[in-house]
C-alpha cells in the first residue's frame, strides 16, 4: 500500500487540522447525511466508494440509505472510529492503490490536495 504520511492522520490531525474537531457528532453526521441524500436522490448509484473515507461517515450514510457503499483511507486512527457495523466495508488503503472492483460512483473529498501533483494525477487516473 502506498502510504506517503503514515503518521500524519492521527488523533492530533483529526482534533486540530480539520477546521473543527472531526469526530462523530451531529454536525459532521448531518453534513455527510446531506451529501448522501443528494447522491441518492440525484445519482442513485447501486455501488459507491468514498476514497479517503476517514471515519466512514459518508459510507454509513449511504449504506443507511441502501447504497452498497465502501470506503478506503490511509489513517488507521480514523478507520478504528468507523461505526462498528460499517467497519467491514472500510479498509486501510491509499487512493494510489489498485481498486478491488468497479463502482457506479467514486467520491473523493478533501484528499487530493494532500498529495504531490504527480501523486494526485496518478490517483485521479486510478479512480477513473
Amino acid at each position: 500500500m502506498s502510504e506517503p504520511w503514515p503518521c500524519a492522520y492521527d488523533e492530533y490531525y483529526y482534533a486540530h487540522d480539520c477546521g473543527r474537531p472531526y469526530q462523530r457528532d451531529e454536525g459532521w453526521l448531518s453534513f455527510f447525511g446531506g451529501i448522501a441524500d443528494r447522491i441518492v436522490h440525484d445519482i442513485a448509484p447501486r455501488t459507491a466508494l468514498d476514497a479517503g473515507c476517514a471515519m466512514g461517515f459518508l459510507v454509513e450514510s449511504l449504506r443507511d440509505q441502501g447504497v452498497e457503499a465502501y470506503g478506503l483511507d490511509v489513517s488507521d486512527y480514523a478507520l478504528q472510529r468507523v461505526r462498528e457495523d460499517i467497519r467491514p466495508y472500510c479498509r486501510l488503503a491509499s487512493v494510489l492503490d489498485p481498486l478491488p472492483q468497479r463502482y457506479d460512483l467514486i467520491v473523493c473529498i478533501e484528499v487530493l490536495e494532500h498529495l504531490s501533483p504527480r501523486e494526485a494525477e496518478l490517483a485521479v487516473a486510478n479512480l477513473c
